[in-house]
């Protein structure tokens, strides 16, 4: 666990790095700053989605409490919104981890020229 941390440590400090340095050009600098705007969008919108889902899946299972448990959530539980939202969940944490290892490459790479330097 020490170690994942500290390898986060180490990216977080690479990227703080990378978007400070004048070096770099601002048009690299500008599209990792929409990539991160876009993330927190994303995010929003899938936390929003799944929050959602669990009031008005609560909401009808509970109205439908009456005809039994099992019948309650095997007819209140919408399916299809459900595989949408896991879909959607596992699109969105391949494509972060994609945009991560992405701006720690970067990030990585401007490191190695300015210690070259």
């Amino acid at each position: 666990m020490d170690r994942k941390r500290n390898g986060r440590a180490q990216r977080q400090l690479e990227l703080a790095d990378y978007m400070a340095n004048e070096r770099v050009p601002a048009a690299e600098r500008g599209g990792v700053m929409l990539g991160l705007f876009g993330h927190a969008v994303v995010f929003m919108v899938l936390a929003c989605a799944q929050a959602a889902w669990c009031a008005v899946t609560a909401v009808r299972v509970w109205r439908r409490r009456d005809a039994g448990w099992p019948a309650a959530l095997r007819d209140g539980v919408h399916r299809p919104t459900l595989v949408g939202l896991v879909t959607a969940t596992a699109v969105y944490t391949v494509l972060r981890r994609l945009f991560v290892a992405t701006i720690s490459r970067q990030a990585r790479e401007h490191a190695a020229r300015s210690a070259g330097s």
